[in-house]
């Protein structure tokens, strides 16, 4: 892959919401149809790594899969309406456009458990299985009537079956040809039911176990012989849950490590339990603590499941529905993969409260990467790393969050969404080898009957792949990133660390973060070595006194011609008041003006976002010349830097905000050192591709020729 845009072609003209209804209402005129049909289109590119409303009015559980397919360039997914229609959107990642198709108008009740399962038969029609939340005791389905369209659908058609149901979970195993679908039925017990034919029919299956709880299961199959699951043995509010994980293969049912537990039942009991499988995770049942409930499975490229689910390390009493204010503000997010031999585990995140009092252990839910077992999205009301809450206006807010693991099996956190006015929750992630889109429901969430939730989209485009040749030699270069701890940093110690961990991992560079500690007046970093070793400096830090001899490092550091990077508040990293400084340290007030080649002006409005175009004089530079997108946005407020102090500075980027137009990228020489400065750098640009693309390149230009 050369460069982003010859990926996803962009189409940017929105209609008008008028024009949207009108054609809405001429379309569903014309058509007639029992299915209505919707076509929205966006403006907001993909290549920016926007936010894009998918569908105004959707939900969904997580207890169905798959609930969205990444088929190409297009995405599809399924959904449930404040009203309770089924939907299936898809989203044109080649012109930005959406279209849904209403299944279910007036059929089910308002319940986001009746969501649908989606699967791409062999014929490239669509299957859409869904059912009500235990409401009767009818599976219902539908197929798409042309190959490769979900415009339109054949009618509902039903399978009976012998009890309450709830909840699908579809799998085609190609060895077979059988397509199985795993459902919540009688006795609140996991059953299935077969297709010979691709789901056109049904026959009853059978049942996977039985025990004396509402087991709560996740489901996810090789496509070829195989489905896993992991399961529960109750709800977790009547019950101390463990993680169990067990999987079936032509018509036998194993434990991880592949001891036979037995055959599976083909009738309506099952002489199995949760507890006859590989136990992932000791909930203890004989303390209430440590509660745990399924999230998500995935298989890696060796077929071996990796899986995560939520921890209520402040469970209420068993059963209890009144007194809920008792607990369940105090959840972790864990992670475990099968390494060939034993379940590894361990706690990565919290995930902070209960979504609503009623259901505590509801979780903003975490998601798996589909091929990568180092990558997930959690939703969270707390900061991932500390538990402490994260407050907007003084209410706690779910954000969105993608998590990397670095390799000492530690997790970074980079924000997708930040500050927001609503809450942002249930992440769905899809991948293929050039990029992940990540599917999140965002508004009012009150339960899983009253919610007001649009569904949202983000594209992040895999960066360009280098030879390994080159990732070897950058593997001799250090790159130390300085960061402090501020509340007016922009969440360095979230984004950086992460951020650092991708670089050496897209680009084969060693990469050391230091935060230091202390007060701005008195800071210090913890290693000098790091300093004096670096090959490249990267300085996102605000306002700090240093040691003089970590300060003299820096210095030293630029008259042996090595590089220097600054980011956002970089342009005052140094300055503070001399008369406030502690005892052995220095402020550096002429760095910004001698360095980085500007003053620090001061700032537009808080509130208004920077949108960013390259600067076509300079759209060659080795910095910006590869970057997927030559316009996009960034949430951050722009900086005043104009007019810049040193004349041969190059201009690479400029920002328009609140009437202001202002150089936020830019490179210079000092001296024999090549620095590159960007007042770009608020949370979310971290997960923007253009911005990655831009730090990615800028670390290359100033390393190249350097010795």
């Amino acid at each position: 892959m050369q460069t982003y845009s010859n990926k996803l072609l962009l189409n940017t003209n929105a209609s008008p919401m008028n024009k949207r209804c009108l054609a809405l209402f001429a379309t569903q005129l014309l058509l007639g149809m029992y299915s209505s049909l919707m076509a929205f289109q966006f403006p907001s590119p993909l290549l920016a790594g926007d936010d894009v409303t998918l569908h105004e009015d959707g939900s969904w559980c997580w207890f169905q899969d798959d609930r969205a397919l990444l088929l190409g360039d297009r995405v599809i997914f399924s959904g449930v309406t404040s009203e309770g229609n089924n939907t299936v959107t898809e989203w044109n990642l080649k012109t930005n456009q959406t279209r849904a198709v209403n299944l279910t108008e007036g059929m089910l009740p308002a319940d986001d458990h009746n969501v649908s399962a989606l699967m791409l038969r062999p014929d490239g029609r669509f299957l859409a299985v869904y059912a009500g939340h235990s409401i009767d005791s009818l599976i219902r389905y539908r197929i798409s009537e042309k190959p490769g369209d979900m415009q339109v659908w054949a009618p509902e058609q039903t399978f009976k079956t012998n009890g309450r149901v709830c909840y699908s979970n579809v799998y085609r195993l190609s060895d077979t040809g059988e397509t199985f679908n795993f459902y919540r039925g009688n006795e609140n017990n996991p059953h299935f039911l077969i297709s010979k034919n691709d789901g056109n029919t049904w026959e009853f299956g059978g049942r996977l176990f039985e025990d004396f709880g509402r087991a709560y299961l996740r489901y996810t199959s090789d496509g070829k012989k195989r489905i896993h699951f992991i399961t529960t043995e109750e709800h977790p509010r009547h019950y101390n849950n463990s993680i169990y994980h067990g999987y079936y293969e032509d018509g036998n049912l194993y434990k991880s490590d592949g001891t036979l537990v037995g055959p599976i039942s083909r009738t309506v009991s099952s002489p199995y339990k949760p507890t006859d499988f590989t136990k992932v995770y000791d909930g203890d049942v004989s303390t209430r603590a440590d509660v745990a409930w399924t999230s998500d499975i995935k298989l890696d490229a060796q077929g071996r499941p990796y899986i995560v689910f939520s921890v209520t390390k402040d469970p209420i009493t068993k059963g209890e529905t009144r007194n809920t204010s008792l607990g369940g503000f105090d959840h972790r997010y864990h992670h475990a993969y099968w390494d060939g031999a034993r379940w590894v585990g361990q706690e990565i995140a919290y995930a902070g409260s209960r979504l609503y009092p009623g259901e505590n252990e509801y979780t903003g839910l975490i998601s798996l990467h589909p091929m990568r077992s180092d990558i997930v999205y959690i939703s969270a009301d707390v900061d991932p790393k500390t538990g402490n809450p994260l407050l907007i206006n003084g209410e706690r807010r779910y954000e969105i969050f993608r998590g990397t693991r670095t390799k000492d099996s530690q997790w970074e956190w980079t924000p997708v969404t930040y500050q927001s006015s609503e809450d942002n929750i249930r992440p769905i992630i899809l991948a293929d080898q050039e990029k992940e889109v990540v599917l999140w429901l965002s508004g009012r969430y009150t339960t899983y009957k009253d919610y007001q939730l649009n569904v949202k989209g983000r594209v992040r485009m895999q960066p360009p792949s280098l030879p390994e040749q080159k990732k070897t030699a950058n593997s001799q270069k250090l790159i130390t990133f300085l960061i402090s701890e501020d509340p007016n940093n922009y969440e360095a110690t979230w984004t950086v660390p992460a951020f650092a961990n991708q670089l050496a991992e897209d680009r084969g560079y060693r990469s050391q973060v230091l935060l230091g500690s202390g007060p701005r007046e008195g800071y210090a970093f913890p290693n000098n070595r790091h300093i004096t070793d670096a090959d490249l400096l990267i300085v996102f830090m605000r306002r700090v006194g240093l040691p003089k001899e970590q300060l003299k490092l820096i210095k030293n550091h630029l008259a042996a011609g090595k590089p220097l990077i600054g980011i956002r508040t970089a342009n005052h990293a140094f300055s503070i008041p001399q008369e406030t400084l502690e005892t052995g340290h220095e402020a550096w007030w002429e760095f910004v003006p001698t360095i980085l080649g500007h003053e620090n002006r001061g700032y537009g409005p808080a509130e208004s976002p920077t949108h960013v175009t390259v600067n076509r004089k300079n759209r060659k530079h080795p910095i910006v010349n590869k970057l997927p997108i030559s316009e996009w946005s960034s949430q951050g407020n722009i900086y005043l830097v104009n007019p810049l102090l040193e004349p041969n500075t190059t201009i690479l980027l400029e920002g328009v905000s609140d009437g202001h137009r202002e150089p936020v990228a830019f490179s210079l020489g000092v001296g024999r050192s090549k620095v590159f400065y960007t007042s770009l750098g608020f949370p979310t640009d971290f997960s923007k591709t253009p911005f990655i693309q831009l730090i990615y390149q800028a670390i290359d230009w100033s390393l190249e020729n350097n010795p």
